[in-house]
């Protein structure tokens, strides 16, 4: 179904992209036939000169609409471009969830995922992979530009309140900070930003423990 969605999301994308390409194409062509459709319709008595002068006039009124025609083109492309990697990127995530959501239905195909950097049990293992998940949605947020530093810091804030997600982090940081600083800009904002509300969480103070989300005595 999120996949069909972003599939649908990508085809009004190209079509207002290609809409706009038209648009700028169609306004290049009629400002270049405007001339010779002003010479088809003009009398037989016209006087050319004047025409001339004001064809002159006329000519870098012309430039400047065709520069603006030119623009308009190039950033219509530039922006479809932008959209099928974000489109790309956006079905590539719809994948890697549903491989993670037939691991973590079936502890034998769990078995099949990357397997931890260091011993633990089934349970946390199924945990670090939401939490992976968790970080990895973050991250499709702040490459697209949904998410700004700012916010992406916020949120990481709250991401590092409980154990799990600092036990995951503590576990799998090397690994992610090799693959982040493997790639653009974006990304390794991103793995640096990481590192540094988590090691400003292990300072603020102890993590909440999971007792503290589900098994409280004062909770029915």
């Amino acid at each position: 179904m999120t996949t069909a969605r972003s599939w649908e999301q990508r085809a009004r994308r190209v079509r207002a992209a290609l809409a706009y390409g038209l648009l700028g194409v169609g306004l290049l062509g009629l400002i270049t036939s405007t001339p010779f459709v002003l010479a088809a319709l003009a009398p037989a008595n016209t006087d050319w000169g004047k025409l001339s002068d004001i064809s002159q006039a006329y000519g870098a009124v012309s430039v400047v609409l065709s520069a603006i025609a030119l623009a308009g083109v190039a950033l219509s492309l530039l922006y479809q471009v932008r959209q099928t990697r974000t489109s790309n990127e956006q079905a590539i995530r719809d994948s890697h969830l549903q491989l993670a959501t037939l691991a973590l239905s079936n502890p034998d195909l769990l078995q099949a995922w990357s397997p931890p950097v260091a011993p633990v049990t089934l349970k946390r293992h199924q945990q670090h992979l939401i939490t992976s998940l968790a970080l990895g949605e973050l991250l499709q947020r702040f490459r697209i530009g949904h998410l700004s530093a700012e916010k992406l810091a916020v949120k990481l804030d709250g991401h590092f309140r409980g154990e799990i997600a600092r036990d995951q982090w503590e576990r799998e940081g090397p690994g992610w900070r090799r693959t982040m600083e493997a790639g653009d800009r974006r990304d390794r904002v991103f793995v640096r930003l990481v590192d540094e509300r988590y090691q400003t969480a292990v300072a603020t103070g102890p993590a909440l423990a999971v007792v503290e989300f589900q098994d409280r005595p004062d909770r029915p």
